[in-house]
């Protein structure tokens, strides 16, 4: 080959590797296009293609009962797994097309890195955990070369809080197209016989559509306190102060430390005693506070059920500040007894009666006694009957 030759030939190598570093842009507008081209110009098959891994920034770890923001970068780990050689370019007596045949070749391992761009990418996180609702739906992320790394993707998650704490693998679906394979074709330059560079320069793309990866993103679930109501013991009264008595349990997977209890009181109730200190409570241990309550007899409605808002304060295993939701302290108000009439009649019949009855039975004992042949209401007979028996 005359020096001229591999001159024009060195050109046309640069010129193939600057049209390959732009090539996945090219290809990512040409996105929907297909082309066909001859297969007996083709030189090599490239197997292989993009890789995509995803990875959660940060700690990974969320508190439940809260939208929490999860940010997902993407990463392209696609390799070459091997080629086959399909056509070799033979000798010839025709220099110029050998040399041609040449360059198409060099052009078509030029253009292996293509293969591994992801084009078009698009991630989809879904959850079929319950209690946990991904809110953000389809993100797009463009094309992606070997190697290339994503900005953080963020994603809405909806973590409820009676999801236990643990860890929680999702589902990030990632779909994207990628080449395949690409076949040049192009007319040499002849100069007087010589082989000059290439024109009518034609390729043919061919595509692996909608290819999909699922990959995991684990999430981990804070452990937290968790404190409900499991008992409520009281003796309000309308008249006098009344002790109010909420049994608390720690229902969650973390110690609070620290901890008391505030109680907000409203119409018809009030306090001057409205903390409670419950001190360490550890996972399913119960505390009870106590607190003096007062009634206010002209607002309060009798036999309703009212709520009284308490929260507890406690310090996390981390030793920051908590402050739990409201616990509603359900408590009623009976009407105190009232002595009616009819009850104070019923009382005084009752105590004759029973007066009666000790009068009888000691009258009776006593002329047992004494050898008296009477029985107790004897004298009385006698008295009402003027003597007469």
């Amino acid at each position: 080959m005359s020096t001229n030759i591999k001159k024009y030939m060195t050109f046309a190598v640069l010129a193939i590797l600057a049209f390959s570093a732009v090539a996945p842009m090219a290809l990512g507008a040409a996105a929907n296009q297909t082309y066909y081209g001859s297969l007996s110009s083709n030189y090599y098959s490239f197997y292989g293609g993009p890789d995509i891994h995803a990875s959660v920034q940060g700690t990974g770890e969320y508190s439940r009962g809260q939208t929490a923001t999860v940010p997902v970068t993407l990463s392209n780990h696609g390799v070459i797994e091997g080629f086959k050689t399909e056509n070799e370019v033979k000798k010839s007596n025709d220099k110029v097309q050998e040399s041609l045949n040449a360059t198409l070749q060099n052009m078509e391992v030029q253009n292996i890195n293509t293969i591994l761009t992801a084009v078009g990418v698009s991630a989809v996180l879904e959850s079929d955990i319950s209690g946990i609702t991904v809110k953000t739906g389809p993100q797009e992320a463009g094309s992606m070369t070997q190697g290339a790394t994503t900005m953080p993707i963020n994603y809405y998650v909806d973590i409820q809080k009676d999801v236990p704490a643990g860890e929680y693998e999702l589902t990030l679906n990632v779909t994207y197209k990628h080449l395949r394979n690409v076949i040049y074709e192009a007319d040499a330059v002849n100069n007087s016989g010589m082989f000059t560079g290439i024109r009518n320069l034609n390729a043919s793309y061919w595509y692996n559509e909608n290819v999909s990866q699922k990959i995991p993103v684990t999430i981990k679930v804070k452990e937290a306190t968790k404190f409900e109501i499991v008992n409520v013991e009281q003796n309000l009264s309308s008249k006098n102060d009344g002790m109010l008595y909420v049994t608390y349990q720690n229902n969650g997977e973390e110690t609070a430390k620290n901890a008391f209890v505030r109680l907000s009181t409203a119409t018809p109730f009030s306090t001057t005693d409205d903390q409670s200190y419950l001190g360490t409570v550890a996972p399913g241990e119960e505390v009870v506070a106590a607190f003096k309550i007062s009634v206010d007899a002209d607002s309060v409605i009798y036999d309703k059920l009212y709520a009284i808002n308490s929260e507890i304060l406690y310090e996390d295993n981390y030793g920051h500040q908590t402050v739990t939701d409201a616990l509603k302290v359900e408590v009623q108000v009976g009407k105190d007894p009232i002595l009616t009439p009819v009850t104070a009649i019923i009382g005084i019949l009752i105590l004759i009666v029973l007066g009666v009855a000790i009068y009888y039975v000691l009258t009776a004992r006593k002329y047992k006694k004494q050898g008296i042949d009477k029985k107790p209401f004897d004298d009385l007979r006698e008295k009402l009957s003027g003597g007469k028996k």
